[in-house]
């Protein structure tokens, strides 16, 4: 049986497989000294998307913690929870 890709994945996935990941920035959160912050991760960082995660290099981010994506003018295009 196949899972189910959640938007956030077709996002990820069309923007890092589409050729254009250096015109996006995705925002993650990160829990700093006890408080929620989020961290731009520029799309030219990003050498993976695969199996639930972001790869940064040797590092991996989740997909559950990609809270935005927007266009490196800052237009919006991805909001958790939101219809844009």
């Amino acid at each position: 049986m196949t899972r189910r890709k959640g938007e956030i994945e077709e996002w990820l996935k069309k923007i890092f497989f589409g050729g254009r990941k250096n015109d996006y920035v995705v925002y993650v959160k990160y829990r700093y000294e006890g408080v929620d912050v989020l961290k731009p991760l520029p799309g030219e960082f990003i050498t993976d998307v695969r199996r639930g995660y972001i790869f940064i290099g040797e590092d991996q981010v989740p997909f559950h913690r990609v809270v935005e994506i927007r266009l490196k003018n800052g237009k919006l295009v991805y909001r958790r929870g939101e219809k844009i």
